[in-house]
């Protein structure tokens, strides 16, 4: 049988199951790295001689799906330190403290993974390095670093407070090491709710006892109450906010393996539509020799599999490099740690190989599905009628699309962006069902009309033969009008919803002006009411918290979300577009919600990003949820469990505040533009962007591969017409006049169904039928679909003689 089905096999369509298994290898590959490297990447240890960590729980576990990680730290009491110390086989056990710390003067170079964690107490220096020389810091104002000079005097700014220290020490190991007591100090721990507490205890192993026995019998003793870290998990209890953040690594590529899969499928079940087409004959002649069906099916499967193989090592190579480059995209809009490396194992490339094995074979089995059941008279004749069951779920997918799409008209939340989103994918699939049909049906009307029947020959046969050859001209409008849906739909999404945030975000912060300190990891202590007294201006923390559904469509489980914080002092300058109370009332345990996820008076369980759970209270309404988010909380609610304590950024009217700026250190000053959802959704927006345009390339590779094979393998038709009396100018002209109806027919049904869900998008967030964006991308499309068209067509149909 292999023999059978090599010696059957038509090259032409076996190399475009070849460029796509090498194209879907690469990017299953790549979204598999990012993947596998949101369960496995590990920030670099600094507690290296600590073989055990005791900390908080910094995870949420949800039934049936993965924990939500909780990224700002939760700390341990003081007194587990002592508690682990007298559990047999511990030989040390430090308290560890890590707050903001920044050298802002003096020769001293940043510290790797930034400022937010960078200082310490001297105590944990026995488990992270040692003194190279110098003598212990003791007093308030002495700090121990790794690149110094003796004696040198540095500015830092340390828990938000600027003051000069003197070197006493230098170390090697990375980070700010201040006294013990001057630590606890800098990290609030001296008072309010987080006195008396540590962010972990790190362990040392006794002489003879393994760090997982060790660990075994601290759970024995402490019980599930807290964490207990061993090997590469040390690094997860030493960073909790990096741990929260691999998050993104999972959500972001799982849609994208998603819509890879199902491209590679549609492009592989292409290229062996097209190897059966031409191979019809030969098939029907082995059911004449007394093939049965299912062998009929394994022959085409066999050559399937045959194209598929060859493309697995070069695609998984070419994979490992473009996951690379998107890491370096995600280091650069924050979502990854520059410090933080991606994994590359074997893991994700035997997967990415079985998955396309896996769609190779049922793509193969689908396409050969029909020609296997045909009577042999029938598979001789052409197989040009399209299925009715194929059409019927086509239209009934696209049907589906055109309801969801009109999500957005009864909910104005940006959860509500979920049905055109999914509408795009749903219409492309139904295209590819339905399109023999309508392609046949459009051919069709148009070689009725008097209008072709004035045409040329040439435009005379090519219509004729898109009509008779609908299946063939189907696949490639079907694929090309895949591009222009996908690329206008999740483009001109993006930015429709960019342009709604600003919308919303622009008027609720004109006339204000953002101080941020990004080096410093947060405002420094002081430097508000300093601003307040030349300018009314109000303190933002930013955290995250985790709450239940707030909005339509919303996750019915857990959900963590990004939220601002807003004090009393936000009243008059920030404009939330308030229904009811006041910004007066945030205090404490309170809240305010978007208007149509809450109600002043009610009660709202909220876990905040340290895993503390609190019940606040409704206190205000408002309308601009979608450049705040569902949810705002208090100011002070948020830094009390913020792993800094310190405001994100301040608010304030214009004024002369230079002077005052030039005396804090690494403090800048930037327009307020932007809400706090608008950072988070621009990266996600632009990772999936970038994703995308290498998506669509791929596949206007596969389609032009395909293009080529398909003109290349109209031998016999064209000698038929040749001895008919058509000259080789005609052909090649009928060809051409075949492109541009491939062409734009592959545009307007691109058009067509990306334009339904963005007009319904554009109503329901921005008032017009127009979406935001660049709207040169649809002309954009049309030119690079027909260009990709003409050159497919028109190199082959040159060798026509």
């Amino acid at each position: 049988m292999i023999r059978i089905a090599l010696a059957m096999a038509r090259i032409g369509g076996l190399v475009v199951v070849f460029v796509a298994v090498l194209g879907g290898m690469a990017l299953l590959t790549a979204t598999g790295v990012i993947v596998d490297s949101g369960f496995r990447s590990q920030l670099p240890l600094r507690l290296v001689q600590a073989e055990v960590m005791v900390s908080a729980r910094q995870s949420i576990p949800v039934k049936e799906d993965l924990p939500v990680a909780l990224p700002e730290r939760a700390p341990v009491p003081g007194s587990l330190v002592g508690v682990v110390r007298e559990v047999p086989g511990v030989a040390a056990a430090v308290g560890d403290l890590s707050f903001p710390a920044a050298v802002v003067s003096g020769t001293s170079p940043p510290v790797p993974g930034g400022p937010a964690t960078a200082g310490h107490g001297w105590s944990s220096l026995s488990l992270s390095g040692r003194l190279t020389a110098g003598r212990v810091p003791r007093g308030q104002d002495e700090i121990s670093l790794r690149d110094g000079r003796l004696g040198e005097r540095l500015r830092v700014v340390a828990g938000g407070r600027p003051a000069t220290y003197r070197v006493t020490a230098l170390v090697d190991a990375p980070g700010l090491y201040f006294s013990d007591a001057a630590a606890a100090t800098l990290a609030g721990r001296t008072s309010g709710g987080r006195a008396g507490t540590v962010d972990l205890v790190a362990v040392r192993a006794a002489a003879g006892v393994s760090p997982d026995e060790l660990a075994r019998t601290l759970r024995q003793r402490l019980g599930d109450r807290y964490e207990i870290a061993t090997g590469r998990y040390r690094s997860d209890a030493e960073s909790p906010g990096a741990v929260a953040g691999r998050g993104l690594l999972l959500v972001l590529p799982g849609s994208i393996g998603g819509v890879s899969l199902m491209i590679v499928g549609f492009v592989v079940g292409g290229g062996l539509s097209l190897s059966i087409n031409r191979q019809r004959r030969e098939l029907a002649l082995l059911r004449a020799a007394g093939a049965t069906p299912r062998q009929v099916r394994r022959v085409v499967a066999v050559q399937g599999l045959a194209a598929a193989a060859p493309a697995l090592a070069p695609g998984a190579a070419l994979g490992y490099f473009l996951a690379a480059r998107l890491g370096d995209l995600l280091v650069g809009i924050g979502a990854l740690r520059a410090d933080q490396p991606l994994v590359y194992g074997p893991l994700p490339a035997i997967a990415a190989a079985l998955l396309l094995l896996g769609v190779v074979r049922v793509a193969s089995w689908a396409a050969s599905l029909r020609v296997s059941r045909m009577p042999v008279v029938s598979g001789v004749a052409d197989l040009g009628e399209p299925s009715p069951f194929r059409t019927n779920a086509g239209l009934l997918l696209i049907l589906a699309s055109l309801v969801l799409s009109g999500a957005p008209l009864a909910v104005r939340t940006e959860a509500a962006a979920i049905g055109p989103a999914t509408a795009a994918p749903l219409a492309v699939i139904g295209l590819a069902l339905a399109g023999p049909r309508l392609v046949q049906r459009a051919a069709g009307a148009l070689a009725r009309s008097r209008f072709v029947a004035r045409l040329s020959g040439p435009c005379w046969l090519a219509v004729h033969n898109t009509h008779g050859h609908a299946l063939r001209t189907a696949g490639a409008v079907a694929a090309l009008g895949m591009v222009v849906t996908l690329g206008l739909s999740v483009t001109l999404t993006q930015t429709t919803l960019a342009e709604a945030r600003s919308a919303q975000a622009a008027p609720a912060m004109r006339g204000l002006v953002t101080i941020t300190a990004p080096s410093l990891s947060g405002i420094p202590r002081g430097l508000l009411e300093e601003v307040r007294e030349l300018t009314p201006a109000a303190g933002m923390v930013t955290t995250t918290v985790v709450t239940g559904p707030l909005a339509f469509a919303d996750n019915p489980r857990l959900t963590a979300r990004p939220v601002l914080g807003l004090g009393p002092d936000a009243e008059g300058l920030v404009d939330l577009d308030l229904v009811d109370g006041a910004l007066s009332r945030l205090t404490g345990a309170a809240v305010a919600l978007d208007e149509q996820v809450g109600r002043v008076g009610e009660r709202l369980d909220v876990i905040m990003g340290d895993g503390a759970r609190v019940e606040a209270t409704v206190v205000a309404t408002y309308r601009r949820g979608l450049a705040f988010g569902p949810i705002v909380v208090s100011r002070d609610l948020a830094a009390a469990h913020t792993t800094t304590g310190l405001d994100s950024a301040i608010m304030a009217r214009p004024a002369a505040l230079a002077p005052l700026l030039a005396r804090w250190p690494a403090v800048e000053v930037t327009g307020a533009t932007q809400g706090p959802q608008a950072g988070v959704a621009s990266g996600q927006a632009l990772v999936n962007l970038a994703v995308l345009a290498v998506l669509l390339a791929y596949l206007l590779v596969a389609v032009a591969n395909r293009l080529v094979a398909t003109t290349t393998a109209r031998r016999d038709e064209l000698d038929v017409l040749r001895r008919l009396g058509a000259t080789p100018r005609q052909l090649r002209r009928m060809i051409r006049w075949e492109a541009v109806l491939i062409a734009a027919g592959a545009s307007g049904a691109g058009i067509v169904l990306a334009a339904v869900p963005l007009v319904m998008l554009g109503i329901g967030f921005l008032s017009r039928p127009v979406p935001a964006g660049p709207l040169w991308l649809v002309p954009g499309s049309v030119l690079v679909v027909g260009l990709v068209v003409w050159l497919a067509v028109e190199l082959p149909a040159r060798r026509i003689r």
